[in-house]
């Protein structure tokens, strides 16, 4: 095979894996807005909409996404299908046990979930690992490194998960807690978004990727925000809110230097960068205002309006901005390409205004008004995948 027809084998193959997991990141995504939804109108707990979301939808978009990247930009060779489809079926079951186990109130259920979910976490790791030791370019060892840092923080995060559930945590339930929703959230999440900003952002707009030394910096400022966060088990809140703050510098420090670096070119990438520049925004404004909080010691209601607001404008925006560039590229070639992206950037006001009302009812609180409008970005974003012109994947 020549070198072209290996490349081409590679993003072939890297396409398809991050195919499979955004359609099963679109089921859970369904379950977790129609639950949202009438949590929103009827009250209730917000534990179901924000588990099926960010354990859900969101891992099994970066599980697809982190692959996909590590094997385009470091020029590696793809992880086996058979090895990726195992690591997302025992995540979406998993995922899938952990709902239905807190649902009908089944501890069996929560544990198992929460095994076969950090159990895929771990082969995601060894995949992309895999990747990166038999790559051809080191520009994206880097983000790599976050990819992995983020991972080792959410199979903490997720063990702490089962341990809160099966209630072997006695009076230190609160702590626990909070340590392991920042480990998933911040840890997890956030040095999975900060570690591709680098690359995505410029992609979006057609540059080559940017970066500096406040890359490293942020890096090192990510493995003190995990440790800090981690050592909360012992010293509390305040120590959790200071690897939140640590977690927001690292953030601001990347956002700004791809943002400054790109300058007006940025905004060629259209409602793709409009829409992961703001979420990671909100994200940062989000881990200022917690981080602060926890300082005091205050660690407060699992679910308020500012992790609604996080969850929605922040973690919501980087992944549907995100999907609004990946899906036509994964819908394959030009001239299809170039619809493709022009239906997904026409009226880009309507999900700009839906998604960022929706987290300012979320804070006000407006709960009917925030249900309104996180419909209206769904159905939004729904009409343009239905628009959407299809092809096969090898065409890509």
């Amino acid at each position: 095979m020549t070198a072209e027809g290996r490349r081409r084998h590679r993003v072939v193959a890297s396409h398809r894996i991050a195919t499979s997991a955004f359609r099963l990141a679109g089921v859970f995504a369904v379950v977790a807005v129609g639950w949202a939804i009438v949590v929103l109108v009827r009250g209730g707990s917000w534990w179901g909409p924000v588990h099926a979301f960010l354990l859900g939808s969101v891992t099994l978009a970066i599980a697809g996404a982190s692959q996909m990247f590590t094997v385009t930009w470091s020029a590696a060779p793809a992880p086996r299908a058979s090895a990726a489809a195992i690591q997302r079926w025992m995540h979406t079951v998993g995922a899938a046990a952990v709902l239905g186990g807190m649902v009908v109130r089944s501890m069996g259920g929560l544990v198992v979930g929460g095994v076969a979910v950090a159990a895929g976490l771990v082969l995601l790791a060894a995949n992309l690992l895999s990747a990166v030791r038999r790559s051809l370019l080191r520009r994206f060892d880097l983000s790599a490194r976050f990819y992995l840092l983020a991972i080792a923080c959410a199979v903490v995060g997720v063990t702490l998960g089962v341990l809160l559930s099966v209630g072997v945590v006695g009076d230190r339930y609160s702590t626990v807690r909070v340590v392991h929703g920042h480990l998933n959230l911040v840890g997890f999440v956030g040095f999975t978004i900060i570690g591709t900003l680098p690359t995505i952002l410029p992609t979006f707009a057609h540059h080559p990727a940017v970066s500096g030394g406040e890359a490293i910096l942020a890096w090192r400022l990510a493995i003190l925000s995990a440790g800090v966060t981690v050592s909360g088990l012992v010293l509390g809140a305040p120590a959790v809110g200071v690897g939140t703050l640590l977690a927001a510098c690292s953030l601001v420090l990347v956002t700004a230097g791809v943002t400054v670096r790109l300058g007006r070119t940025g905004l060629r990438g259209g409602l793709a960068y409009l829409q992961v520049s703001l979420g990671c925004g909100w994200l940062a404004v989000w881990a200022v205002v917690d981080g602060t909080r926890l300082l005091s010691a205050s660690v407060g209601p699992a679910f308020d309006g500012w992790i609604a607001a996080a969850v929605v404008a922040g973690v919501g925006q980087v992944l549907l901005g995100s999907l609004a560039y990946l899906i036509p590229v994964l819908a394959g070639p030009g001239p299809r390409l170039g619809r493709n992206f022009d239906r997904f950037q026409r009226r880009s006001w309507i999900p700009l205004v839906a998604a960022n009302g929706t987290a300012v009812a979320l804070l006000v609180p407006a709960p009917p008004v925030a249900g309104f409008l996180l419909a209206i970005w769904v159905l939004d974003f729904t009409r343009r995948l239905a628009l959407m012109e299809r092809g096969a994947t090898d065409e890509s």
